[in-house]
């Protein structure tokens, strides 16, 4: 057993060996045919090697505590453990898009004549007891505040569970509308033409219906389209989130030690904005020639120019004066279904700034809204006929030290009991083409097979 120390007037955080080798996946999946209550999976980003792309470092968990509806969770909460534990997820949980309506008009507001969403304000998780994998080492740990907490999620992990899931799919229950969609493009491009703003996501919902187990479906979603941030929670109420996503919205990590009063302010910021899809080719030669059309298309770098500098601008509110910089310039990567452009940026925060401001000043990200970005959301809320909800909002995790990683909750399946909503879109530029629009929103749904 390992105990590590924590900041004064602490509980200590407890680690304790998982003494049979499951994969994260495998791990979860012993939860969910446990019947668990609110079970969660998630990917944290780094790859344990670039041959794989395996993601590193993964969390499975069960049986929550608490729960929290606040957009920074962590605030409710007076102390944080410090040392080598504290960074194992403590909150799970996610952040709709239109969690926070004044951006910076306070007048800004979605339609209250579109449907509301499946999620409409943030649920936050608090786990006491969390498993981490890493994929480098082989290890799994269970880390929590308590041995009763560990050993509760422990016992579930190793106990011996025959699991033969049954196969899912899911099926249409309203058609994508190719010619709605692309009348909103078309709209977007003469609202650009006419020098209202440079560039706006616009997305559209595609509703499904669940045959078979929610877990089961992100199994197989997760095969065909394997993510670095690929998220699997049950939220309650007939809630679950079932993600593939590949971009990183914010990892924000705190200073050392935490603060005394617990805040936690952050130190580090980080955020890597993605723009510019392509398919990938059946063969080598095809799928290179993609990718090497991606990386000369200038429509392609335009879109990323722009949203790295909304992002640059949103990092520049609650930074360090000079401190923002672009860690890695926009460069093509390539997933299992479709290349894409990408860059890194990031930022000292300034000492002032508090956690609520950080947030506030990155959500939702410019990287699914536009340029410049209040116009941009205000478009949005005008041309899409339903709330976003989740899409194009976080998915993500506080630690127990306060520092916090969200993805961006694109290529992500919102289930209310066996009804689903996914949404699929992309960047609108002045020469964008609204028949290549619609079909670059099917390359980001084939994951789905439906």
């Amino acid at each position: 057993m390992v105990v590590m120390a924590s900041s004064a007037g602490n509980r200590a955080l407890v680690a304790r060996p998982l003494r049979v080798r499951l994969t994260p996946l495998q791990a979860a999946g012993r939860l969910c045919e446990a019947a668990a209550s609110a079970v969660m999976l998630l990917h944290s980003g780094e790859v344990a090697t670039t041959a794989t792309a395996q993601p590193r470092r993964s969390f499975v968990a069960a049986f929550p505590d608490d729960n929290s509806c606040a957009l920074d969770p962590h605030q409710q909460h007076r102390a944080a453990p410090s040392g080598g534990l504290a960074g194992a997820p403590q909150w799970v949980g996610v952040v709709p898009y239109e969690a926070r309506r004044g951006l910076e008009r306070a007048g800004w507001s979605a339609p209250d004549r579109r449907p509301a969403p499946f999620i409409t304000t943030p649920r936050w998780l608090r786990y006491p007891a969390v498993c981490c994998f890493d994929a480098a080492t082989g290890r799994a740990q269970v880390v929590g505040r308590s041995v009763s907490a560990i050993e509760r999620l422990r016992g579930a992990l190793e106990r011996p569970r025959r699991l033969c899931p049954l196969p899912a799919r899911l099926r249409l229950l309203s058609p994508p509308d190719a010619a709605a969609h692309q009348r909103r493009v078309r709209r977007a491009i003469e609202l650009i033409r006419a020098g209202d703003l440079y560039q706006v996501c616009v997305g559209h919902r595609i509703e499904v219906g669940l045959q078979g187990q929610a877990f089961a479906l992100f199994r197989s979603m997760l095969r065909r389209a394997p993510a670095r941030y690929a998220a699997y929670l049950e939220l309650g109420e007939g809630y679950r989130v079932l993600s593939t996503s590949p971009e990183l919205l914010l990892r924000a990590e705190v200073g050392q030690p935490a603060c005394s009063h617990g805040s936690s302010s952050f130190r580090q910021l980080w955020s890597e904005p993605i723009k510019g899809t392509r398919p990938r080719a059946a063969n080598a030669v095809a799928d290179r020639q993609q990718a090497r059309l991606l990386a000369d298309d200038a429509k392609e770098a335009a879109e990323l120019a722009m949203i790295v500098d909304v992002v640059r601008n949103d990092l520049g509110r609650v930074a360090r004066v000079g401190s923002v910089r672009l860690v890695r310039p926009p460069h093509v990567v390539t997933h299992r279904t479709v290349h894409h452009r990408r860059a890194l940026l990031a930022a000292l925060a300034d000492e002032q700034a508090t956690r609520l401001q950080v947030l506030l000043a990155l959500l939702p990200s410019g990287s699914v809204t536009g340029a410049p970005k209040v116009r941009a959301m205000e478009v949005i809320a005008d041309l899409e006929s339903q709330r976003r909800g989740l899409y194009t909002g976080a998915i993500g995790y506080v630690s127990h030290a306060g520092s916090l990683r969200l993805a961006m909750a694109i290529r992500t399946l919102v289930l209310h009991q066996r009804v689903g909503h996914y949404w699929t879109g992309g960047g609108i530029v002045a020469d964008s083409d609204p028949q290549r629009e619609w079909e670059e929103t099917g390359w980001k749904a084939t994951q789905l097979c439906i």
